[in-house]
């Protein structure tokens, strides 16, 4: 018998990726010091998943005590895990996010981050794809649901003309 050639690890563009929390490892993340305002805060991250087209991420981040101002370079939706944040849009609005809650932040916005603990997140981001890019996009996913659609026209046409012939003599 043949040795057993153990199974190919599982593409992650066909079959997904999923991870416990706690099996994540996360390694620390430094925040840019000319963005801290207050205390020391420690961040550690670890990425979850990456998109095919590398447009899109998903990452486990948490933070310790401190304040800074965070640029988001990419549009992020969180979703706050444990502990709690008090974010300041630019506009300053102040929303204090805690377990449970959802939060979004648009690419190229800066927003200051008030840690009093601890805070552990899993951010979903996107990073934006240039107007005129997007348009070709737009278009080019127009004319392949195009091309789909005749094909499965033809094909049931021509499912139809073959139901329609014999195969007796």
């Amino acid at each position: 018998m043949p040795p057993r050639r153990p199974a190919p690890a599982p593409d992650a563009r066909i079959e997904g990726v999923f991870s416990r929390i706690e099996a994540m490892t996360l390694e620390d993340c430094p925040i840019e010091p000319g963005w801290v305002r207050a205390g020391r805060p420690h961040a550690r991250a670890a990425t979850h998943a990456m998109a095919r087209d590398g447009l899109a991420s998903t990452h486990l981040w948490e933070c310790s005590a401190g304040a800074f101002a965070w640029r988001f370079s990419v549009e992020e939706t969180v979703l706050i895990l444990d502990g709690e944040v008090r974010v300041t849009s630019p506009g300053g609005q102040v929303r204090t996010l805690r377990a449970g809650d959802v939060g979004h932040f648009p690419a190229h916005t800066t927003w200051l981050w008030e840690v009093d603990r601890h805070v552990r997140k899993i951010a979903f981001c996107r990073r934006e794809v240039p107007w005129p890019l997007r348009l070709a996009t737009r278009a080019l996913d127009r004319l392949l649901e195009r091309a789909r659609a005749l094909s499965s026209d033809s094909a049931g046409r021509r499912g139809s003309r073959d139901a329609g012939m014999s195969s007796a003599p």
